[in-house]
């Protein structure tokens, strides 16, 4: 998805277990591109704008599009490694590992791999990881078990928490972990239930309370609608959040515009539009452009 995905910080794109990816997480299309070259680092919203728009706008739009970014880079990756998995890169498919796993390293470097992991969700076991930006090296540097273990539990715990409701819903969805200032997080994506179809809002996000049991931190499963895709042209999806869209919108719109769309999110607050641009802090080669609504 481009070098603006995610950090090492922002993506704990972590291990999800067979049972997790049978029963929440749909495979990406195909066409999806393969994993995107590093972010170093989280963006910051600017202390003033010239586009008009408050701090407080670009500070929370800059956080939910960290999110997006991670989110997205979970979908191409996690779908790059079971492809690798499937075709003997781990080992034979039929006995490797069969738990994903995919990061970007302290210094940027996307790898991703297969591991296994104890009923308690506390030990990791047998992981087997390659870099994501070549030849498909063996990547053989120490790499934090425990936070992955920590990810991969959170999102077993929600996908627990959300299948009986979103299956009577007939809604498919995804349970992706990530990390967000050092704090692990797990989001449940909707995905679209017919063909050449998108999904606005309905995204639901959790971190793990004192306890170990997830905590809501947001929650726009009222707003989920379901629309059709344009075939060609460009893309605008109007958000149901009164500010700063959606996370799941503002996925949408990356993944969309990796397929080399135009794509636009549209709130009562502004119009925000995927250009291309250096973003300095990022790396990233596209900027958002936001216009606010009169």
């Amino acid at each position: 998805m481009g070098s603006h995905i995610t950090t090492p910080r922002l993506a704990l794109l972590s291990g999800i277990t067979a049972a997790t990816l049978l029963a929440a997480c749909a495979k990406a299309p195909a066409s999806a591109p393969p994993p995107p070259a590093p972010a170093p680092e989280a963006p910051v919203a600017p202390a003033t704008a010239a586009d008009g728009l408050s701090p407080v706008f670009h500070e929370a739009f800059a956080k939910a599009d960290a999110r997006a970014r991670a989110i997205t880079y979970w979908m191409q990756c996690v779908a790059t490694v079971a492809r690798l998995r499937a075709g003997g890169t781990f080992g034979a498919a039929a006995s490797a590992p069969k738990a994903l796993y995919c990061e970007r390293t302290s210094d940027g470097l996307p790898v991703g791999g297969v591991y296994d992991i104890d009923s308690s969700y506390r030990t990791v076991r047998r992981l087997s990881v390659v870099r994501l930006d070549g030849a498909r090296a063996k990547y053989t540097d120490a790499l934090d078990t425990a936070r992955l273990a920590r990810g991969a539990k959170l999102a077993r715990e929600v996908s627990k928490l959300v299948t009986p409701v979103w299956t009577r819903k007939a809604h498919p969805f995804s349970v992706v972990p990530i990390v967000v200032n050092d704090t692990v997080e797990a989001w449940v994506m909707p995905r679209p239930s017919k063909a050449r179809s998108f999904v606005t809002g309905g995204d639901v996000g959790y971190a793990a309370g004192a306890d170990g049991a997830p905590v809501v931190l947001e929650d726009r499963t009222a707003t989920w609608t379901q629309l059709t895709l344009p075939a060609t042209g460009a893309l605008t999806i109007y958000s149901s959040v009164k500010d700063v869209a959606a996370v799941a919108d503002l996925v949408t719109a990356r993944y969309q515009h990796d397929l080399a769309r135009e794509v636009t999110v549209s709130t009562p607050a502004a119009t925000s539009t995927l250009v291309a641009g250096l973003d300095s802090t990022t790396g990233a080669r596209v900027v958002w452009k936001h216009t606010p609504r009169k």
